[in-house]
């Protein structure tokens, strides 16, 4: 008896040693710019077994019992995968996955691809612009936000109050119209591009969002590509002279990182009379990564701008005083 009860603890503490030696390993990147990808769902099919990947794409499950399994990679925006596994008491390193956009997801019009030339608009309140909420890959919201927008045109004939912005999460539609002040973060071109468009009233992560939809930027400095960029342009559409700088630190090993950035525009007179120019702009994130879940950010922006606007004119008037005309010059 004595003998039997021996034979079956050490085959139980055999069979235990070999479900401990179940290692499934690998490292999530993304295909084209083959940046680590976080927070991607790693998920072994009809188990309980679900991790996601850290801040370098890796990720390791372990104690993983013998037998065939499914092996699901999943993130939003992208195909998801699926690998067979057959698990005997050995590691399994799945070396680099790489995850490739999907496609369909891009035509939900989920991510703004927006230009310089676009972020360069700090339209006011006055002009009535649906705006750069519709800065999408669509053709008609395109030319219909940038195009169309002098003309005071009106997407379904809403006016740009009943869509949403915001940064990191918070709304920065104005009490009194509902409209957004594009120049109170303007020419900071560099640290503004990562924004995450949900069309007409599709769910979002951060609001419940408008007729319109919803933007949000995010300035976190974990986001911002790391290293520094310098730029000049020069104009005759509005300032004439615009210089920028950005600099972004990248993620630290103690979990810090930061992002600053700054510009100068000016012009004594843009294309149409009486159009001076005179910006600046300050940018400051810093964000301190305590864990994977947890992490403490501040951004600053300090924008004073002073500008002549143009007035919208009819034929008329361009027949009568020439396409550089602007009503509102003079005392």
């Amino acid at each position: 008896m004595k003998k039997f009860i021996l034979t079956q603890l050490l085959l139980l503490f055999f069979l235990q040693a070999i479900v401990a030696q179940n290692i499934i390993k690998g490292i999530i990147v993304e295909s084209e710019s083959e940046k680590l990808l976080q927070n991607v769902l790693i998920r072994i099919v009809n188990t309980n077994l679900v991790q996601s990947t850290a801040i370098d794409g890796a990720f390791t499950l372990k104690k993983v019992r013998n037998g065939r399994y499914i092996l699901e990679v999943k993130l939003v925006g992208y195909e998801t995968q699926n690998f067979p596994i057959e698990l005997s008491g050995a590691t399994i390193d799945l070396g680099v996955i790489m995850l490739y956009r999907d496609i369909i997801e891009e035509q939900d019009l989920s991510l703004i691809t927006i230009t310089d030339d676009e972020l360069n608009d700090d339209a006011s309140a006055a002009d009535n612009i649906s705006g750069l909420l519709q800065a999408s890959k669509d053709i008609f919201l395109r030319t219909a936000a940038f195009e169309f927008s002098s003309s005071f045109f009106r997407i379904k004939g809403l006016d740009s109050g009943n869509g949403k912005v915001l940064i990191n999460g918070i709304e920065m539609n104005k009490i009194y119209d509902g409209r957004a002040q594009w120049s109170n973060w303007g020419g900071l071109n560099d640290v503004l591009r990562n924004q995450e468009f949900s069309n007409g009233l599709s769910p979002s992560f951060f609001t419940f969002g408008g007729v319109l939809g919803s933007a949000n930027m995010n300035t976190r400095a974990s986001k911002q590509r790391p290293g520094t960029r310098i730029s000049y342009s020069s104009s005759n559409r509005s300032y004439e002279h615009r210089a920028m700088a950005t600099h972004t630190s990248g993620i630290s090993k103690k979990g810090w990182s930061m992002t600053f950035s700054g510009s100068r525009r000016a012009g004594n007179e843009g294309f149409n009379d009486g159009t001076s120019y005179n910006a600046y702009s300050l940018f400051a994130s810093v964000e301190k990564k305590i864990n994977d879940n947890h992490s403490i950010h501040f951004t600053g922006i300090f924008t004073p701008n002073r500008r002549g606007k143009s007035s919208p004119n009819t034929q008329e008037v361009y027949d009568l005083k020439g396409i550089e005309y602007n009503e509102y010059w003079g005392i």
